[in-house]
């Protein structure tokens, strides 16, 4: 049977497997390679599944997505050597990151941003208030960056309002305080009120 897939986790073009970012987070699509050292069989291609799973024997659907090939391959030899294994020796790697993006929902940016509207929230990556702006192209020069308004929907019908503290985030890089966002999150950037 030839699949094009060698022993060892190679899909005969190692060249690619180099380009991948190892610090890329997995997410829907993406093509890896995983093996268990210790059954010696060889490495097994994989797709990331749309709901960011990975088929892996014996344990079923791992979920992976938002995770880097490193973070997921510890996860999985954790639950392997909890049940299954008295050591698992486990490897992941990215062949191939998939070429299109799946959509988890989306935000809606408005106010004294550059570029307003909806945004995209991608399956498998965290969307945080900084990045949805950062992303907008910021603020205009009347953004209130210290008073970004995010309101978001509960599932009972009441709204949640918090405030993002933008220059704060960019300037000090202290992310505890930029919210990761869901689907149906508004951003509102109001305008600076300029007193003389």
């Amino acid at each position: 049977m030839q699949s094009g897939f060698a022993p060892g986790g190679s899909y005969g073009g190692q060249e690619r497997m180099s380009v991948v970012d190892p610090d890329k987070k997995l997410s829907a699509g993406d093509q890896v390679t995983f093996e268990i050292v210790e059954d010696r069989e060889g490495g097994y291609p994989r797709v990331v599944t749309a709901t960011g799973e990975l088929d892996v024997p014996p344990l079923g659907r791992v979920r992976v997505s938002g995770k880097t090939a490193t973070e997921a391959a510890a996860t999985i030899k954790s639950l392997l050597e909890r049940d299954y294994y008295y050591t698992a020796t486990v490897r992941l790697a990215i062949d191939q990151v998939s070429k299109v993006q799946v959509n988890q929902g989306s935000v809606i940016l408005s106010g004294q941003v550059r570029l307003q509207g909806p945004q995209m929230i991608v399956a498998g990556e965290e969307l945080t208030a900084t990045a949805a702006l950062l992303k907008a192209g910021g603020l205009t020069e009347w953004g209130n960056a210290r008073k970004v308004k995010v309101t978001r929907q509960r599932k009972d019908g009441t709204t949640e309002n918090f405030e993002v503290d933008f220059k704060k985030i960019t300037e000090t890089g202290n992310v505890r305080s930029d919210p990761v966002l869901q689907d149906g999150d508004r951003i509102f950037v109001p305008k600076v009120i300029v007193r003389f």
